[in-house]
C-alpha cells in the first residue's frame, strides 16, 4: 500500500512542482516589466521636473548654474543627469565636465526625445565604463525646443532590485511547495487509508475472519466500495454458518442413518445367523424369529421410502400433483384411522374448525401425510388419557392447521432442530415408540413445496403446539 501512496504523493510533487515552475517564471517575468516601466515612469516623471527647473537657465545659456543645479540633484536623487543642447552639445553632467564629453546628437534615446518628446535606450556607457539605463525628455518653451534633459540609472541598481524581487517570489514559491506537498501528503494518506484498511479486512476474510468491519463513512466510490466489501462480509459469513451448519447437519444424517440402518441390519443378520445355527429345525423359534425379521425389514424399508420422499422433496416442487378438495373432510378421514390408537392410550381428539369454505389447491396425498405424521406424534408423545386439540382455521387466502398437545413436549434448545432428519429429542424413548426419525422433516418440505409454513411452539410438560399455514391455491 506504500507503493499506492508514493506513487499518488510523487504525482502531486510533479506537478506541484511544475505549477509552481510556470507561475514562478511568468510572475518573476511580469513583475520584472511592471518594475522596469515603473522606473522609467518614474525617471521620466523626475526628468521633466528637472527640465522645468532648468528651463530659466537654458534660455538665458547660463551653462554653469546648469552644472551646478544637476549635480546637486543627482546627489538627492542617486543618478546620473545630463543636459544636451540642440545640436548634441553637453551642456552639463553630473558625472563628468561637459567639455570632456562627446557630441550626443546621435545617441538613440536622444533622437527619440527630440522628434517623440520622450526616448530610453539600454546600452552600455563608454563614459563610466558599465551597462546604463537611459531616459530622455524634450524641454520645451512656448514652442521652442531648449534642449534635453536626460537621466541615468546604472542597470547594476536595477537588478539588484529586480534580484530582490525574484528573492521574495521565490521564498512565497518554495513556502507555496511545502503548503501544497503537505497537502498533497495528507490527501494521498485520506485515499490510500481506505484501500489500505480494505485490503486488511479482504486480508482477514481470506482467512475466515469475517468479524472486521471497514469503518468509511465518506459518500464517494471508496466509501460505496467499502460498503459493498462489508455487505460481501456479512454475507460470506453467513455463507460460512449455513455450510457449517449443512456439514453438522449432514454429519449427524450421515451418522444417524448409518445407526437407524445398522440396528435393524445387525439384528436381522443375527437372527438369520441363529436359524442357520440350531433353530430353523424349531418349527415355533423359527416362526418368531423370521415375523421379527419381516418387522425389522419393514423398519428399513420404511426408513429408505421415507429417504426417497424427502431426497424427492429438495429436489423439485415439480413432484406435488395438486387437486382441488376439501381440507376438514380430509381431517375428518384421516382422524378416524388413529381410533384404535387413541383407545388404547385412552387419549381423547377433538376436531374444531372456524370458517365456511375449507377448499384447497394442493397435493391430498402430501398433505394427508403431513396431518397423519403430525396426529400420530401426537398420540406418542401425550401420556395416557391426554388431550390433543385440533383446529382448522380458514382465513381470506390460507387455511391454517394447528394440532395441539398436553403430552411431555420439548425443551427450547432442540426446537430449532426438530426438522432435521433423524433428529430426536429423547432417543431412548423416540425409538420405543417406532418410526423412522425423518417424519417432521418430510412434513416440512412438503408444506414449503406448497409455499406454506409450519411452526413448532412447546414447553417441557405442559405440551407442543405445532402450525401449519397453507395458501388456498
Amino acid at each position: 500500500m506504500n507503493k499506492i501512496i508514493w506513487k499518488l504523493f510523487s504525482a502531486f510533487v510533479f506537478l506541484t512542482l511544475i505549477v509552481v515552475f510556470v507561475l514562478y517564471f511568468f510572475v518573476s517575468l511580469k513583475l520584472q516589466n511592471n518594475f522596469e516601466l515603473k522606473i522609467s515612469e518614474e525617471l521620466q516623471s523626475n526628468a521633466i521636473l528637472v527640465g522645468d527647473i532648468l528651463t530659466g537657465d537654458l534660455l538665458e545659456n547660463k551653462n554653469e548654474d546648469i552644472q551646478r543645479k544637476i549635480k546637486t540633484l543627482a546627489e538627492k536623487l542617486d543618478l546620473r543627469i545630463t543636459v544636451v543642447d540642440m545640436r548634441g552639445e553637453v551642456l552639463g553632467d553630473s558625472e563628468k565636465a561637459p567639455s570632456l564629453m562627446e557630441n550626443h546628437k546621435d545617441r538613440f534615446e536622444i533622437i527619440e526625445a527630440v522628434e517623440e518628446g520622450f526616448g530610453q535606450s539600454t546600452r552600455f556607457s563608454d563614459t563610466l565604463n558599465y551597462n546604463m539605463k537611459y531616459v530622455a525628455v524634450r524641454v520645451d518653451d512656448s514652442g521652442n525646443t531648449l534642449g534635453v534633459v536626460r537621466f541615468a540609472l546604472p542597470l547594476s541598481e536595477v537588478q539588484l532590485r529586480i534580484q530582490l524581487i525574484y528573492r521574495v517570489v521565490l521564498l512565497g514559491a518554495i513556502v507555496a511547495v511545502v503548503i501544497a506537498l503537505t497537502v498533497a501528503y495528507f490527501l494521498s494518506r485520506s485515499i490510500t487509508f481506505p484501500i489500505s484498511r480494505m485490503q486488511e479486512v479482504a486480508r482477514r476474510i481470506s482467512k475466515g475472519d469475517f468479524s472486521e468491519k471497514v469503518n468509511i463513512k465518506s459518500k464517494d466510490e471508496l466509501g460505496e466500495l467499502a460498503k459493498s466489501l462489508n455487505i460481501m462480509a456479512a454475507e460470506l459469513q453467513q455463507k460460512m454458518e449455513n455450510l457449517k451448519q449443512m456439514d453438522r447437519v449432514r454429519t449427524d444424517f450421515v451418522a444417524n442413518v448409518s445407526h437407524e440402518l445398522k440396528t435393524p441390519l445387525t439384528l436381522i443378520k443375527g437372527y438369520i445367523e441363529t436359524l442357520e445355527d440350531r433353530a430353523i429345525n424349531d418349527t415355533v423359534k423359527a416362526r418368531k424369529f423370521i415375523s421379527i425379521i419381516k418387522e425389522h425389514a419393514n423398519r428399513l424399508e420404511n426408513i429408505i421410502e421415507d429417504l426417497l420422499s424427502l431426497s424427492e422433496l429438495e429436489l423439485s416442487k415439480d413432484c406435488l400433483s395438486k387437486t382441488e378438495f376439501d381440507m376438514k373432510k380430509l381431517i375428518d378421514e384421516v382422524t378416524l384411522g388413529f381410533g384404535y390408537a387413541l383407545d388404547a392410550k385412552r387419549q381423547t381428539l377433538s376436531v374444531n374448525h372456524q370458517g365456511d369454505d375449507f377448499r384447497i389447491k394442493a397435493d391430498s396425498d402430501k398433505i394427508e401425510q403431513v396431518i397423519v405424521n403430525l396426529i400420530d406424534n401426537a398420540i406418542k408423545y401425550t401420556n395416557e388419557a391426554g388431550q390433543i386439540n385440533i383446529l382448522l382455521l380458514e382465513r381470506q387466502n390460507e387455511i391454517t392447521f394447528t394440532v395441539q398437545d398436553d403430552g411431555v413436549g420439548i425443551p427450547g434448545e432442540d426446537i430449532s432442530r426438530v426438522f432435521e432428519r433423524f433428529y430426536r429429542v429423547d432417543k431412548a424413548r423416540s425409538r420405543k415408540l417406532g418410526g423412522t426419525g425423518l417424519g417432521l422433516g418430510i412434513a416440512k418440505h412438503i408444506v414449503l413445496a406448497h409455499n406454506g409454513q409450519i411452526s413448532i411452539d412447546s414447553e417441557i410438560n405442559k405440551g407442543t403446539k405445532v402450525v401449519v399455514r397453507l395458501p388456498k391455491s
